[in-house]
């Protein structure tokens, strides 16, 4: 039986209203996401309010969320090991796929996110040299900033792999830098931990981060939050990959384009590319 299915069998048709209906969307079509979140980060990304997740749980039969949240996780776990989720849904997956895409993206542009991701680029510009720190997910769209930006001119810095080989990247930190850290859907204490090393140590810092809420945003002085909402279990980094690309494109400027010149012309001195004439 699939989540939705197990869902809408706690409950007759509509009984939920609409508020609630919401907050069951989330379950089915993020289960892994809700089965380690809270009440109120699961009310966040369904937007309603906390109460509203705790009465949810109680209209589907449980005493509250902490049990609701165990049976789901339990659930999911096990569609995980059986392949119950590979099978993805019955239409046009690909099709879905790219509609929940675009929609995520238009999610993406509100007037909040865009100053934040304006005010990382600037920060960025104005600072001696850019840390980017990730974990998981989170590492492609850090590949792509710091790849990108390093094309055009600015230091930054990728470090991911080990706590300690991050720590030491953390450590070297100074007023005048840029830590950006880009978390998707789990938050470990490594990264939250250098997060709030690199503010302590007077950098400025921006969060790339899916969750408002998140234990992140404390530190950051500037927050930029993306939906990874997908059509199956996992996240979509469709959104996180645009978020960074605006950045870029704000990064974007006549020294940008010389500094990108300069790469391309050492490329072709070296003979890299294939499809040189």
């Amino acid at each position: 039986m699939t989540i939705e299915a197990w869902l809408a069998g706690r409950t007759t048709r509509g009984a939920l209203g609409p508020q609630a209906e919401r907050v069951a969307h989330v379950l089915f079509r993020a289960p892994q996401f809700a089965s380690y979140s809270s009440a109120r980060e699961v009310a966040e990304r369904a937007g309603v309010n906390v109460s509203t997740v705790v009465r949810t749980a109680q209209q589907l039969g449980f005493d509250g969320w902490p049990q609701l949240r165990e049976e789901l996780r339990a659930r999911y776990l096990a569609s995980v090991s059986s392949g119950e989720l590979s099978a993805g849904p019955a239409a046009d997956p690909a099709a879905q796929m790219l509609r929940q895409d675009a929609t995520n993206i238009t999610a993406l542009a509100t007037p909040d996110n865009l100053a934040a991701i304006r005010a990382t680029a600037r920060a960025v510009k104005a600072a001696r040299r850019t840390l980017v720190i990730s974990s998981g997910s989170g590492a492609g769209p850090a590949h792509i900033l710091s790849y990108l930006g390093a094309v055009a001119g600015h230091d930054i810095q990728l470090a991911l792999g080990s706590a300690t080989s991050q720590a030491v990247h953390v450590a070297r930190l100074e007023p005048g830098d840029c830590l950006i850290t880009i978390n998707v859907w789990r938050l470990t204490r490594t990264l939250r931990g250098l997060t709030r090393l690199a503010r302590e140590r007077g950098a400025t810092v921006s969060v790339l981060t899916d969750l408002g809420s998140s234990p992140l945003a404390e530190y950051a002085d500037h927050l930029i939050v993306t939906p990874v909402e997908g059509i199956q279990a996992g996240p979509s980094l469709t959104a996180m990959v645009a978020a960074v690309q605006a950045v870029l494109s704000e990064l974007t400027d006549d020294d940008a384009i010389r500094a990108s010149g300069q790469v391309q012309q050492m490329w072709q001195e070296l003979d890299l590319m294939d499809d040189q004439p």
